[in-house]
């Protein structure tokens, strides 16, 4: 049967090329971003804070610190990626210190409920006729007041969503409906995101009806990764926090030359290639705007004699240029904040039909026959600028026989 989790899901929404790859090839990860790294160990330290305090132990913070240290130096390994070259490891150890510290102190001495699940697995049908299965771990799950069931979530991300990105978040929505009716009692169901970098906390809710709406949007993403045969790449901004750029068909040449030496990488054939085209396109781009600067000089020098000359017609030696100098009468267009008292004069006329609803070329063209009376047209040409529009028309003289 097909089983789904939310972050299985995220993955095709954010790049369905990563999703083939990890979930379908199967694929293990070439590297782990130190953000996810840095997140793992946050979230092995508050698990053991609220293990050992199922049974009766508080730990001092600098106890929970040393936890933190340990698992950070044990797991350490040369597959982890720091794309912000800006920071180092220490610089996000440190920050993982800071979660972990702002958390204890915000929140000792941890009474704030009982809690009945740490990592709570949950596992429940999304639709038992198609056998579509959703499953995922709960960070943590509180009970308040005997009846208010508490869903909790550790995020060390550094960005804090609005509560309308919470409002529409799905995770912890799935696992509302994972844990319902499994603790007796329970009246509200609440969704807690603990933003760690931010020492800050973000609550939501869901009714039965959003949770309706979740499940049906939720199997409409389903049956689109199962229809799709294609599984593209989708560039975005994390695309370099990518585990799986090694891969990815464009993203792999990048990581490919990126570790060679300067010499050996200055001489790859895709670079030389690729820097090339970019030299020969820049120097196009410069040779343009070289070539439409003389022009438009020329083109003014045209306009000029013609009109110095009193002619329409210019004669080279294989060429003739015909030079079209010609004012025009431009009325205002819709948006512009004169139509509207335009279209209440000739609506009040009743001149409305002869200009097809305000064209404002047929409403020259009218004005220009003299049909209307003087009086209304002077209204009319009240509104109007004048828009010179010229031209220039290039052709070959025919030889001489």
């Amino acid at each position: 049967m097909p089983i789904y989790s939310h972050s299985q899901l995220s993955t095709y929404e954010t790049c369905p090329h990563q999703y083939k790859l990890a979930y379908i090839d199967k694929i293990e990860a070439e590297t782990e971003g130190i953000e996810a790294f840095m997140g793992s160990r946050v979230h092995e330290a508050l698990e053991k804070l609220y293990r050992d305090l199922k049974v009766t132990k508080l730990n001092p913070l600098e106890e929970l610190l040393n936890f933190y240290h340990q698992g950070w130096e044990k797991n350490w390994n040369d597959r982890i990626q720091i794309v912000r070259k800006d920071f180092n490891a220490e610089d996000y150890l440190r920050l993982g210190k800071k979660c972990i510290t702002d958390y204890y102190k915000r929140y000792y001495p941890f009474d704030q409920g009982k809690t009945l699940g740490i990592e709570e697995y949950v596992y429940f049908p999304l639709e038992e006729e198609k056998g579509y299965w959703i499953r995922g771990f709960i960070d943590r799950v509180t009970l308040v007041d005997s009846s208010i069931l508490e869903i909790h979530d550790y995020k060390t991300s550094n960005r804090l969503p609005s509560a309308a990105e919470a409002k529409s978040d799905r995770q912890l929505a799935l696992y509302q409906m994972g844990v319902g009716g499994k603790w007796q009692g329970v009246q509200e169901v609440r969704l807690i995101w603990h933003y760690l970098t931010f020492d800050a906390e973000i609550h939501s809710s869901r009714t039965p009806g959003e949770l309706h709406q979740l499940r049906e949007a939720t199997l409409e993403l389903i049956r689109r990764i199962e229809t799709d045969r294609q599984f593209l790449p989708k560039e975005g901004p994390l695309c370099a926090w990518c585990d799986y750029q090694g891969f990815c068909p464009k993203r792999k040449h990048l990581i490919a030359v990126g570790s060679l030496p300067p010499n050996e990488y200055l001489h790859e054939e895709g670079v030389i290639l690729v820097n090339r085209y970019a030299e020969l396109k820049e120097r196009k781009r410069i040779l343009n705007e070289e070539i439409d600067t003389e022009l438009a000089k020329v083109e003014e020098a045209l306009y000029a004699y013609a009109r110095s000359e009193g002619i329409d017609a210019i004669f080279g030696s294989d060429h003739a240029a015909k030079i079209k100098i010609e004012t025009k009468e431009k009325y205002p267009l819709k948006g512009d904040p004169s139509r509207r008292a335009l279209d209440e004069l000739i609506k009040k006329a009743g001149k409305w039909m002869e200009v097809s609803d305000l064209n404002p070329w047929m409403l020259a063209r009218v004005i220009g026959r003299g049909g209307w009376p003087p009086s209304l047209a002077n209204k009319v040409r009240a509104f109007c600028s004048s828009e010179e529009s010229r031209s220039i028309t290039v052709s070959k003289l025919k030889e001489k026989e």
